[in-house]
């Protein structure tokens, strides 16, 4: 069994939604200055890089990532689906197959797009795919104890999409379904079996979302 990384470093070269800025990761302390040890400043937004958004982001009474127990963020059943996306495409229901027999003990749905190539264009986050607002029933009907569903692409609300996104996220959050956003999926391949995946978000008060370190278990 191998451990990986499915999340991305946070740089100051980490893209954003909607090609935001912003992200500074500053000296405090230095050694090589005279001080007694290295300290550093972030800054950024709680989007950034690999994230997960917390029902709080689109809902007025929605959970906050903070409120989430350990075991929330374990996952023993993740499924990963591989399809194709295209720039600014909208995902439907019929652009994902799904196994004949699905596991209904799937608590992780990975989508693994092959979108991640693109992450160091501007074209990663201007014309990011996105996901349906049907996705989310079509995903709880097939997966009942499905949790959270993470992409390799920087959002579920593609910026051709607008409207479509933000219904989806709603979608979504209001099924208690957390979304992984800009996830680093190139390492799992077809004839790889993803065992388990662990997601640790920072946590901070009324966390809306939050930058993610998710690693997973792979078998061959």
């Amino acid at each position: 069994m191998k451990s990986i990384w499915l999340s991305h470093i946070i740089s100051e070269k980490t893209p954003l939604y909607g090609g935001a800025g912003g992200i500074a990761i500053t000296k405090d302390k230095s050694l090589s200055a005279g001080d007694s040890c290295n300290t550093s400043i972030l800054t950024f937004t709680s989007h950034t890089g690999t994230h997960v958004d917390s029902p709080y982001h689109f809902l007025a009474n929605g959970k906050s990532v903070e409120r989430y127990l350990p075991e929330d963020w374990f996952y023993n059943y993740p499924h990963v689906i591989f399809f194709s996306a295209s720039p600014g495409q909208l995902i439907v229901p019929q652009n994902l197959p799904l196994p004949e027999n699905v596991n209904k003990d799937t608590d992780l749905l990975l989508l693994c797009s092959g979108f991640e190539k693109h992450r160091g264009l501007t074209l990663y986050w201007q014309e990011g795919p996105g996901l349906s607002p049907e996705l989310a029933e079509y995903f709880v009907e097939h997966f009942p104890k499905l949790r959270d569903v993470g992409m390799d692409f920087i959002s579920i609300s593609s910026l051709k999409h607008r409207d479509e996104g933000r219904f989806a996220h709603r979608a979504f959050l209001e099924r208690g379904i957390l979304l992984f956003e800009d996830m680093s999926l190139k390492i799992i391949a077809p004839d790889k079996r993803l065992e388990k995946v662990i997601a640790l978000p920072l946590r901070f008060t009324k966390a809306d979302g939050a930058p993610c370190t998710i690693v997973g278990l792979l078998t061959d």
